[in-house]
């Protein structure tokens, strides 16, 4: 069990910001005592972690992926690993949790939730919520907030894992298809995309070539790369290798299984090109990125 934890303060955005080391952190202004506002504040593409938004009263203006949008009273904005956004100026109460992606992910696999939840990189889900549900998530976010709060001790990491779990499991109960708020545009390129992510979550273990993701989504590979510049501002080549970068960091996340057998189970020719292209993508090898992620360590 690991003690050297670290607990980070500040603000963002007008927003009170806390952080456990770099694994889960919240954002809110639920103790603002004069009108709350939120500023102008941007991340670009975090291919780490994915951010929950609530807004329980006003209006959030944001950009997300340079389109303008508005998340309203009682609705929730799920942004995805690999989403640019940028919080606008706006007058709202609002909460907001961050979680590491493979953390994330772990939880999905090892719990029910999985099944049901179809989120996809590179996308934001937007969603209404009842005033009722509201209050169950906000429930929830006091939980993780006061746990956050706590002196470090032992079992923290495991407790922010089960009221983030609480949270997730509440959050994705009451996304429904008649509850979503679409923000794709109508354009036949937008749903080239579409099919291309579902390709790419279908196929990522053994392809990442854009031929073979072009043939798939039925368009040339110049068709793809164009339509994915325009969505995401990255060519297709670097979402593909974002994408299978981060599903290796998941399993070097949750699995104790050694570094040739992850190699083998993603379809690499040697060890040694998996290491080039983990590192390549990522910065680290995938020994170096295991010994400081794997769950094991953590908890």
């Amino acid at each position: 069990m690991k003690k050297d934890i670290l607990l980070t303060e500040s603000e963002v955005a007008g927003l009170r910001f806390r952080s456990f080391q770099d694994r889960y952190a919240i954002l809110d202004n639920l103790d603002v005592k004069t009108e709350p506002q939120v500023s102008t504040y941007s991340e670009i593409y975090d291919s780490d972690h994915s951010c929950m938004i609530v807004v329980l009263y006003g209006t959030l203006h944001m950009a997300v992926n340079n389109k303008l949008l508005e998340v309203k009273s009682n609705e929730v904005l799920v942004l995805t690993p690999y989403v640019s956004y940028e919080f606008l100026e706006s007058r709202c109460i609002m909460f907001c949790i961050v979680v590491k992606n493979e953390i994330i992910e772990d939880i999905y696999e090892h719990s029910m939730i999985g099944a049901s939840v179809g989120v996809r990189y590179y996308t934001a889900h937007h969603f209404h919520i009842e005033k009722y549900q509201a209050g169950i998530l906000l429930d929830d976010y006091h939980l993780l907030r006061i746990e956050q709060d706590r002196n470090n001790y032992n079992m923290k990491e495991m407790a922010l894992r089960a009221f983030t779990t609480a949270f997730i499991a509440h959050l994705y109960s009451y996304a429904k298809p008649e509850t979503m708020i679409y923000h794709g545009d109508n354009a036949k390129g937008w749903s080239f995309f579409e099919k291309f992510l579902n390709q790419l979550s279908l196929y990522y273990k053994k392809e990442r070539s854009v031929q073979f993701y072009a043939e798939k989504t039925g368009i040339s590979p110049k068709y793809l790369s164009a339509i994915v510049i325009h969505y995401t501002g990255e060519t297709a080549s670097s979402v593909i290798d974002n994408y299978v970068a981060s599903r290796i960091k998941q399993a070097l996340y949750s699995n104790n299984t050694n570094i040739k057998k992850i190699s083998d189970h993603y379809n690499f020719p040697n060890q040694s090109f998996f290491g080039r292209f983990f590192k390549r993508v990522t910065g680290e090898s995938p020994f170096e990125y295991q010994s400081k992620h794997n769950r094991k360590n953590i908890i």
